[in-house]
């Protein structure tokens, strides 16, 4: 397993928040362009626990990314968000 992660975890040790986070933001609507608006659920990056299906929004204090209809979003080894269109 590589240096400083956890077992059975995506994310390094080195990047765990110390303090509780505060809940995400509620959904919102957001547009995507054929699929139109959709109620769209607001993400942390810790949450992104496996695999998961868009659409959907990682917000954080210094990148958002968006996950559009049908795409998958998954973390890597080094808890990079890692999106397959």
């Amino acid at each position: 397993m590589g240096q400083g992660l956890r077992e059975g975890s995506a994310i390094p040790e080195r990047l765990k928040l110390s303090r509780a986070e505060p809940p995400p933001p509620p959904p919102r609507r957001a547009y995507f362009g054929d699929a139109g608006w959709l109620e769209t659920p607001i993400l942390r990056r810790s949450d992104l626990k496996g695999e998961r299906r868009g659409p959907f929004i990682i917000e954080e204090y210094d990148a958002t990314c968006v996950v559009p209809p049908d795409a998958t979003a998954s973390l890597d080894a080094a808890g990079n968000v890692v999106i397959a269109l």
